[in-house]
């Protein structure tokens, strides 16, 4: 096992190494490199998946209303990673999706420039640039080599200002998130977010 480990980090450092050299828009110092390396190996041969999102929503401001809202999630390697809510937020008109690409490292690649930036608490923490999603400013992940994604701050170009923090956890032997909290700083209307992902079904054909 621990050769089997060896042989698909080495290649997805490998891997990492190569884009460097072809002019991928990412550039990580080893260490760093290793971390995101022994990060993925834990999702390795993971290709699709879908989850039962269930969100509580609280309103930081007057009326002060609490909500849920029912969500599902659907990834598939290097295409997307997304959590659809059912009926939207009930405060933000045509906010149906969200794009969850920032707490997986192995979908960053063609769609941000990234960069290391040193570490906190022993975990690496990365800065974002987006290649396409135009909506987003910047944002900074902080990635631990045994847990994954840590947490996210991210702002985009609307003045919202979002902090993410998950735990994730084993699920049919992989690393998934197990919980998602938020404190979403949008313009006259923050509020927090706790949402519980549950009811993973993983295709078949990853296992």
């Amino acid at each position: 096992m621990n050769v089997l480990v060896g042989a698909v980090t080495a290649a997805w450092t490998g891997s990492l190494v190569a884009s460097l050299l072809g002019g991928a828009p990412t550039a990580t110092p080893d260490d760093s490199a290793a971390v995101l390396a022994t990060a993925a190996m834990r999702n390795v041969g993971l290709q699709s998946f879908t989850f039962h999102a269930d969100v509580a929503m609280a309103m930081r401001h007057f009326p002060w209303l609490h909500f849920h809202i029912e969500g599902t999630g659907d990834y598939k390697r290097n295409d997307h990673y997304v959590l659809t809510l059912g009926n939207g937020l009930p405060f933000a008109s045509g906010v149906h999706q969200i794009d969850l690409s920032m707490i997986d490292p192995s979908m960053w690649p063609h769609r941000y420039r990234y960069r290391d930036a040193g570490e906190q608490n022993g975990d690496s923490i990365f800065t974002l640039a987006p290649i396409t999603n135009l909506s987003l400013k910047t944002a900074t992940v902080a990635v631990s080599p045994v847990s994954g994604a840590q947490w996210v701050d991210a702002d985009y170009t609307d003045g919202t200002h979002i902090h993410m923090t998950v735990n994730s956890d084993d699920v049919q032997g992989f690393l998934l998130p197990a919980t998602l909290s938020a404190e979403v700083d949008r313009p006259h209307m923050p509020l927090s977010a706790d949402a519980t992902f549950e009811d993973y079904a993983i295709d078949s054909s990853t296992r």
